[in-house]
């Protein structure tokens, strides 16, 4: 059985990307769906989606961040 994505989880996984990048990312929160967003919210850098997904999808942005790097 899986275990359940955490609103908890998503924070350790945006403090990562922090520090990786130096850049202000965060989660916001509407209508019961997170997004991770970057310059206080004025920028949207993914869809909304459920906590899961978005930990999916935050790991595949980290991941391309590292093909990128590795390419240079």
């Amino acid at each position: 059985m899986t275990r359940r994505v955490t609103p908890k989880d998503l924070e350790q996984l945006v403090r990562i990307l922090r520090k990786r990048t130096g850049r202000d990312f965060e989660i916001e929160y509407a209508y019961g769906r997170p997004r991770l967003v970057v310059n206080r919210g004025s920028t949207d850098v993914s869809p909304r989606l459920s906590t899961g997904e978005l930990q999916r999808w935050i790991w595949a942005f980290m991941d391309g961040m590292d093909y990128c790097e590795r390419r240079r």
